[in-house]
């Protein structure tokens, strides 16, 4: 309470204080005013002190009551981000056809000769693992090693290879490293627990809708 509120309570229960001296002093020289007329005067100081006393709690600071509904809220939005994370969350199996896909035509473009596309494959093809490290690093299939540790660890060498193979416009280097980043796919199958996916060089197209040889300016 500030000085001036302090002030105001004082003057306001002395001057109660004074009412009701003057109230007992009418009393004595009035008796016949009689009992009712003494409880009104006595109700009539009684509510000046309760003002008093009022005006003094109004000036008393209130502690916020702390709002539990704001953290209910809060932790029933945290959880429906976690569920529509887990929802996006891409599954690992169509990754890996992803993967496979672009594996397919990284091979075609080389065979052909068409080292533009090849090169545009093999950049696809990174941005697909690198998919596979951030969205599915921790999954299940290679528990306790994570993908995220055992896929950069087993493919960022052959694929510096086979983009040092393209660089070269050789059909047979670019063969070898192709042929290298294939079994080291196969090797990561194998420590996923599944030495059963072989991969190797594509006998056929996957999809037959892209044109491999290169355009005659690129020749």
């Amino acid at each position: 309470m500030d000085y001036l509120s302090a002030h105001a309570f004082i003057v306001g229960r002395r001057d109660c204080a004074r009412a009701a001296m003057m109230l007992r002093s009418a009393y004595n020289k009035r008796p016949e005013v009689g009992m009712n007329g003494l409880r009104v005067s006595v109700a009539m100081v009684a509510a000046c002190l309760l003002v008093g006393s009022g005006a003094l709690a109004a000036q008393q600071p209130s502690k916020p009551a702390p709002d539990v509904s704001q953290a209910a809220r809060i932790k029933s939005l945290e959880q429906r981000i976690a569920e529509l994370e887990k929802r996006t969350q891409p599954e690992l199996g169509q990754q890996m056809l992803l993967l496979e896909l672009r594996h397919d035509r990284l091979w075609w473009a080389g065979e052909a000769g068409n080292w533009n596309l090849a090169y545009y494959m093999a950049g696809e093809l990174n941005e697909a693992v690198q998919g596979i490290v951030e969205t599915n690093g921790d999954a299940a299939e290679l528990q306790p090693q994570k993908l995220s540790v055992v896929m950069p660890a087993m493919l960022t060498a052959p694929m510096k290879g086979l983009l040092d193979a393209i660089g070269t416009h050789d059909k047979a280097k670019f063969a070898k490293a192709y042929d290298d980043l294939s079994a080291a796919c196969t090797g990561c199958h194998g420590v996923a627990g599944n030495p059963m996916l072989v991969i190797g060089r594509p006998k056929t197209p996957l999809l037959d809708d892209l044109h491999y040889a290169p355009l005659p300016q690129q020749k």
